[in-house]
């Protein structure tokens, strides 16, 4: 008997082989699945495919997807290859993965792999994904999109770049380097509402434009970010801090919003600024940068070597150097002990961030101390 067993597993082996069933080959698929009111939820074709039936897999090359919201086509998918797992239960999607927004906002995933389930309306990103609107990028190393959410959470060094100028992410991606990068910890952005949260802390550069250099003009930290791509208006939240090196200037305060597309910005805390020797501090600034001009709104004071004035409100335009102070102006000199005050003083910036300031006609109320001549 114990001699038969070798004979009887010979045997039996090629049997075994006989009944492995080879895979079909289609010239094409074509899945499709309904929502539960019979609308279409999704599709996916492919020119060839290759259907293992006992794994109930599928192998397909060039798959081209479309994903369905209240009937209507949304999402545009495709890739290099695809595997078709269970049916359509999970779709593994890889090479040159592009996922399209479709309508008035425009969007643009690109990836190296995904995976697709269907079911829970959800696209896990694992190989540095990048998604693109009309004015910039955001990219890291993970991504989860969740279709009925219109929601893309990044994970894995997410960064914002934003560029000077719009362009269309479904046909002309920007070539060169964003003019701002922004880095955080975690994002949410909603390609429709353009909606965009982070978790902090916030690392900015701002680039210099042509003729400015190679290294960055800005850096900028923060605590945390909110705000809109589509608006392109974001809030930095709690402290924060921005240098520029090459003017000489560092901005300090609390809770500021920018707005990229007017090129303006604004807080309604308290806040300290430095460029050169000039020091200033208020309540409340507004920064418009197409007029080149910064208003601080409240409580303004700026302090130079030997000289301290306040104001009510006060303004300097960065082109020109104009200052103006406005409101219960008091400006005190050390030399010969003068104290000055007026309801409006003027003044230059000159390039060593030191401030010459003059009565432009109006009132002025001076009070000088003359030392007394020694015996």
């Amino acid at each position: 008997m114990l001699a038969l067993l070798p004979l009887l597993v010979a045997c039996q082996a090629p049997r075994a082989r006989q009944e492995e069933v080879p895979p079909f080959v289609f010239r094409s698929l074509d899945l499709k699945q309904q929502d539960g009111q019979g609308r279409p939820a999704w599709s996916l074709s492919s020119p060839e495919a290759r259907y293992d039936l006992r794994r109930r897999l599928a192998r397909t090359r060039s798959p081209r997807g479309v994903i369905f919201k209240e009937g209507q086509p949304l999402y545009r998918l495709q890739a290099t290859t695809g595997t078709v797992l269970n049916d359509g239960e999970a779709i593994l999607l890889e090479g040159r993965l592009r996922l399209e927004r479709l309508g008035s906002t425009p969007m643009l995933i690109q990836a190296e792999r995904a995976r697709w389930l269907p079911r829970r309306q959800l696209i896990v990103i694992d190989r540095q994904p990048q998604a693109y609107d009309r004015q910039g990028r955001l990219a890291a190393r993970q991504a989860l999109f969740r279709f009925d959410q219109d929601t893309l959470d990044l994970t894995g060094a997410p960064r914002l770049e934003r560029w000077s100028k719009p362009f269309n992410p479904l046909r002309d991606l920007p070539t060169g380097a964003a003019s701002t990068v922004l880095e955080v910890v975690s994002a949410q952005w909603q390609p429709g509402s353009g909606l965009l949260r982070t978790t902090g802390p916030v690392l900015g550069t701002r680039r210099p434009g042509p003729g400015q250099g190679g290294t960055p003009s800005q850096q900028l930290r923060a605590e945390g970010l909110e705000g809109n791509t589509l608006s392109q208006t974001y809030l930095f939240k709690g402290a924060v801090a921005i240098n520029d090196p090459a003017l000489k200037q560092r901005f300090v305060g609390r809770d500021v919003t920018l707005n990229l597309a007017s090129r303006s910005g604004h807080t309604a805390l308290p806040f300290s600024a430095e460029r050169g020797a000039l020091q200033i501090k208020g309540r409340g600034l507004s920064l418009e940068a197409s007029a080149n001009r910064v208003l601080v709104l409240a409580d303004c004071q700026l302090f130079q070597p030997g000289e301290r004035l306040t104001a009510d409100r006060c303004g300097w335009n960065w082109q020109t150097g104009a200052l103006e102070a406005r409101g219960a102006v008091d400006l005190q000199r050390q030399s010969q002990r003068q104290h000055s005050r007026a309801g409006v003083l003027e003044g230059k910036l000159g390039p060593d961030g030191t401030a010459a300031l003059t009565n432009p006609g109006g009132r002025v109320i001076s009070r000088f101390q003359v030392p007394l001549r020694q015996r």
